[in-house]
């Protein structure tokens, strides 16, 4: 990737760095690689050459958590990846996708039966299920935030395995997951897919659900294995956006590239579907079938040149792959082995997962990397998976548990247990999303501001932003560091007021975006400030009578430091601070 370089330093930083004055607004600036150190990072660096400052990474980038569906006991497996001694990972929330579910109730082919898990540039999950004589149905994971349904103030969620799980009871007995029945407060909403609204009320029953993909605009397309078609759905609320758009096969996973092109799997009928356009409501959505091998997992790579590489499992070639454009399919792999599930790493290389166990990456003209055999014996092998650490996962269906393989080498790192028989071989830890259809990274700090009820004023930056790239700033602020995912995060301009920000944390979380030639915004300093709390003695974020009255009220009174009642600076309050305070009203004659 390119990126532009600074050249010379920020004058507003510089200007900012040198304010004072009594009771003055704090500000915090953030420019040097000790700086962004304070953040955490997700798809950005500040590596020298381009040090000081934040770019995308070259290479691509996953998170560092792994979405597992555990299709036998219609459970969500949550699993922090971060290699810790010789513990792999470790399983740190479970989450119920059914009625009652959890306890191993049946084979991967019945029932609910998760098994397709799509992860957003902002880390939420979204999982479907298939639904064996059921509605196919998605459900979203909030990753950073929760909603606080019974009003205590905390998140409530599952926070390890089957034991932490939170309830999910059909108790009113219709059959449909309906908001007030969600107790995990990171489950943002459960949606049938078609929704039951849509259209008259169209629904397909028995439609079972085996694709699920994010596309550009940041929504979800979910294929229907039965009844050969797709739909649009947001990833706001889970409502049907727009379908059925025929496929013409059985639908068996998809992804969607950066141009907008859904590609999908269809087991059984040897076709990549090709459908284009899919960031528009209302279509066309012009349909292409390719002829290919039989079509298991597949997995998208991007080139220099910014094209299209679809890889695709399913047969014994190790892999097939199909390049946008090109007349026809071609067998690079140096090696053979019988595969469903194929991945890409972070770097563009391709993962196999050999159907008995065992896991084979190739470069991306076909030359083995690393050729490692099972960590479980034989087992029913079905993802393969990279983390943020470029590890490569396998996830084993029959042994219940996943085995992970140092991304350099394929060393063994160890093995996981999870649910009962995992099934995922969709992305699973964001890479599609981060390096793929949407080039994007995150930064996220959190600043101390010191006191209570601190009012927010402004986010400033100084950036380079390419034709076509994008910068996005949010904020959310509480008085309790661990009340913050519960607030929604707000967009924010740089340099404009912000509005509601009041706490003594507050979080703010840059996203920058690649423009479609793959070229990065580059961030060169931000500045966070708050509101000077002189004269705002209530701290709502407005000077008006009740202030005044407050001032009064303490005459004589030794001010605390950064006092608002002690508007002069001259350590006493005095009906001089009053007199001045009613010269700053918010509004005429210091109206509420």
């Amino acid at each position: 990737m390119r990126t532009l370089r600074r050249f010379g330093p920020s004058p507003v930083a510089l200007a900012l760095s040198l304010m004072v004055g009594p009771a003055a607004a704090g500000s915090w600036i953030y420019t040097s690689d000790a700086d962004f150190d304070k953040g955490l990072a997700t798809g950005v660096n500040h590596s020298a050459p381009n040090s000081n400052q934040l770019q995308l990474n070259v290479t691509g980038t996953s998170f560092p958590v792994l979405w597992i569906a555990n299709a036998g006991e219609d459970t969500l497996s949550k699993v922090d990846s971060t290699q810790i001694g010789g513990s792999p990972g470790r399983e740190v929330g479970r989450y119920r996708t059914w009625f009652n579910s959890g306890a191993y109730a049946h084979d991967a082919w019945n029932g609910p039966a998760p098994s397709r898990t799509a992860v957003d540039a902002a880390g939420n999950a979204y999982v479907l299920d298939r639904w064996f004589g059921g509605h196919p149905t998605v459900f979203k994971i909030l990753g950073s935030s929760f909603i606080d349904r019974n009003g205590n103030g905390v998140l409530d969620t599952t926070t390890g395995g089957a034991a932490t799980m939170l309830p999910l009871v059909d108790s009113n007995g219709n059959g449909v997951i309906d908001d007030s029945e969600i107790r995990d407060e990171r489950i943002a909403w459960v949606r049938r897919v078609p929704d039951g609204s849509y259209s008259g009320g169209l629904t397909r029953v028995n439609g079972i659900g085996r694709a699920l993909c994010i596309g550009t605009d940041g929504n979800l397309w979910v294929g229907l294995y039965n009844a050969y078609e797709y739909y649009k759905i947001s990833a706001v609320d889970g409502h049907t956006i727009a379908g059925p758009v025929p496929s013409g096969s059985p639908n068996y996973g998809c992804l969607i590239d950066q141009n907008g092109t859904l590609w999908g799997a269809s087991w059984g009928s040897s076709a990549l579907i090709r459908i284009a356009n899919t960031a528009s409501n209302v279509g066309p959505y012009p349909l292409q079938r390719i002829s290919v091998p039989q079509v298991y997992g597949l997995a998208l790579r991007r080139d220099a040149a910014n094209t299209t590489h679809v890889i695709m499992g399913g047969s014994c070639n190790s892999y097939v792959e199909y390049v946008d454009g090109a007349p026809s399919y071609t067998l690079p792999a140096a090696i053979n082995y019988c595969s469903y599930a194929v991945g890409t790493d972070n770097e563009g290389n391709i993962t196999v997962s050999k159907t008995n166990g065992g896991v084979v990456k190739f470069g991306p003209s076909g030359n083995v990397l690393w050729d490692k055999g099972s960590q479980v014996g034989s087992s029913d092998s079905r993802g393969v998976i990279a983390d943020a650490n470029n590890d490569i996962w396998q996830v084993h269906r029959g042994s219940h548990n996943m085995a992970k393989y140092r991304g350099s080498n394929g060393d063994f790192l160890g093995v996981l247990p999870v649910g009962y028989e995992p099934y995922t071989y969709s992305d699973a830890s964001g890479t599609a999303a981060l390096s793929i259809t949407t080039k994007t990274g995150s930064w996220t700090v959190t600043q101390d501001s010191g006191a209570a009820a601190t009012p927010w004023a402004s986010v400033a930056w100084n950036a380079t932003l390419p034709s076509g790239a994008s910068l996005l700033a949010e904020v959310r602020s509480a008085d309790d560091p661990a009340l913050l995912p519960g607030k929604p995060f707000a967009p924010a301009l740089s340099g404009a007021t912000l509005s509601g920000q009041s706490g003594r944390y507050m979080e703010l979380r840059l996203t920058l975006n690649a423009n479609p030639q793959n070229e990065s915004p580059v961030v060169y300093d931000v500045t966070l400030n708050s509101a000077s709390l002189v004269c705002d003695v209530d701290r709502d974020g407005a000077i008006n009578i009740t202030d005044i009255n407050l001032i009064r009220a303490g005459i004589g009174q030794t001010p605390s430091a950064s006092d608002p009642r002690d508007a002069n600076g001259d350590g006493k309050i005095t009906v001089n601070d009053a007199r001045t305070c009613a010269l700053k009203c918010s509004k005429p004659n210091c109206a509420l």
